[in-house]
């Protein structure tokens, strides 16, 4: 999910890292623009069905 900074509101700004921790999604994000960084811990329950596959992606932590 792509998210706005915080800091300066740069908008659409991708997650640097991804980690799965059970039901819940911690993305975090590095602004190009202020270069702040920020978490965002989402609870996968209160998404979709689509945004739940998405957070199951593999990641190299798990492909090893």
């Amino acid at each position: 999910m792509k998210d706005t900074c915080p800091s300066c509101t740069a908008r659409d700004i991708v997650p640097a890292e991804s980690r799965r921790r059970g039901d819940l999604v911690v993305d975090g994000y590095q602004c190009p623009n202020c270069r702040h960084t920020w978490a965002v811990t989402r609870d996968l329950t209160a998404y979709s069905e689509l945004h739940a596959r998405r957070a199951e992606r593999r990641t190299r932590r798990t492909a090893a």
